[in-house]
């Protein structure tokens, strides 16, 4: 549900689209959970955030939307914000832009989401076991191998530099751990 009905220009350049598809993802993930736990001030501060986010990539009515939420969770209004919370997540993933499968073509890439779970369990277990970096290393090829969504393939990525740049074992598996609790 985009409430202006098409999106804006700005989502077609690339720099601008991977830069609100970081955003919009993390916050529908933040919204989900928000609203699970109805944690109110964590539902207002993720519609602060995408207010700003949908603003600078022009899609004010949008943003407008979001401006609206954010009031209604500043007073209270638990209600409303429960009433719209969905139709608000249906609107940033209408305007995430599409990915682009294996072969070029443009579509939505599927996603085999329990093999790419079982896949990221092993590198947590890895991580938190085994602090062998070639396991791990033969863990990452595989997943990587796997068709996945751009959101998908953008943390797994960054959870390897994470581990190739820092050694940082523990905190590859919490980030695992966060992720699996919000896919």
């Amino acid at each position: 549900m985009n409430v202006s009905g098409k999106k804006s220009p700005l989502l077609s350049n690339p720099r601008f689209a991977r830069a609100f598809t970081r955003d919009a993802n993390k916050a529908i993930a933040a919204l989900q959970e928000a609203f699970a736990e109805k944690d109110i001030k964590k539902l207002t501060s993720t519609f602060h955030a995408m207010k700003s986010a949908l603003a600078g990539v022009g899609e004010l009515e949008n943003s407008e939307y979001a401006f609206k939420l954010e009031r209604a969770g500043t007073n209270g209004d638990m209600e409303l914000v429960a009433s719209e919370v969905e139709n608000f997540i249906q609107m940033l993933r209408d305007l995430l832009p599409e990915e682009t499968a294996g072969d070029g073509t443009s579509g939505v890439v599927e996603e085999d989401t329990a093999a790419v779970k079982k896949q990221l369990e092993a590198i947590r277990t890895a991580c938190d076991n085994y602090f062998d970096i070639e396991v791990i290393d033969g863990e990452f090829k595989s997943l990587l191998e796997k068709p996945m969504k751009s959101a998908t393939k953008e943390f797994v990525t960054r959870i390897r530099d994470l581990l190739y740049s820092d050694s940082d074992f523990d905190g590859v598996s919490e980030r695992i751990d966060e992720f699996l609790k919000a896919y």
